[in-house]
């Protein structure tokens, strides 16, 4: 698995980030965190810029995690490129996406399962979930998510088994029912946890196999809807 430690990377005075160049890192090098093509093609298509909320997008190629406001984050690209990476999506795939936040994650996924595929995304803060709607309209072509006002800790059990399943939230651990819901053939469920890694549990059958990924910080996801 290709992981690279790009968490002391930021933006600098010396040169202008920029799509092309955010591209590039993800992209290029040695060990770059994006490369199988789908998704490659999902980020190169979907704007990042289009996702960030109008005061922060002077920002919006930048490495960073951006505190958007309200105690909410929208994670930094090399991080969320990783965790599409683990989630392994695929063409005709069936998705949960867990803390919709501004709409990005469910993008890439819905560009990548296709008309065939279908992703659900469960967001519990309002305002975000307004924004994750609207910014979604920009987009005429991907339009198999379904947007879901909800906390989404114990997922949506009625809508299972899905091929993978998302977190962009830190948790300490995950429940057993929501385990349960991943497809029994390779299914993988991708999180955050609140002791700095991200975990990835795939299913086989009544096994499940757990990775650890170190190195990832995270704000820790709350009860309840607000």
């Amino acid at each position: 698995m290709k992981i690279i430690d790009v968490k002391k990377l930021g933006s600098g005075s010396i040169f202008q980030w920029t799509r092309e160049y955010l591209f590039d890192l993800l992209t290029k090098g040695k060990n770059p965190p994006l490369y199988s093509p789908a998704i490659i093609a999902a980020f190169q298509n979907l704007d990042r810029k289009d996702f960030i909320p109008q005061e922060y997008k002077s920002k919006a190629y930048e490495d960073l995690d951006l505190e958007i406001g309200h105690g909410e984050n929208f994670t930094r690209p090399t991080t969320l490129a990783q965790m599409a990476e683990l989630l392994k999506p695929k063409t005709g795939g069936t998705y949960l996406d867990i803390g919709t936040g501004t709409g990005y994650f469910a993008m890439i996924l819905g560009f990548v399962a296709g008309p065939s595929g279908k992703v659900i995304t469960m967001e519990r803060v309002q305002w975000l979930w307004e924004l994750a709607r609207a910014n979604s309209t920009k987009y005429k072509d991907v339009n198999n998510i379904s947007f879901l006002y909800r906390n989404g800790n114990e997922g949506l059990a009625n809508q299972s088994p899905y091929d993978g399943i998302h977190i962009s939230f830190a948790m300490p651990t995950v429940s057993e029912s929501l385990k349960m819901q991943l497809n029994k053939d390779g299914g993988i469920l991708v999180y955050p946890t609140t002791d700095g890694n991200i975990n990835v549990i795939e299913r086989n059958g009544d096994d499940y196999m757990e990775e650890i990924v170190p190195g990832f910080v995270f704000n820790e996801g709350k009860e309840g809807v607000a």
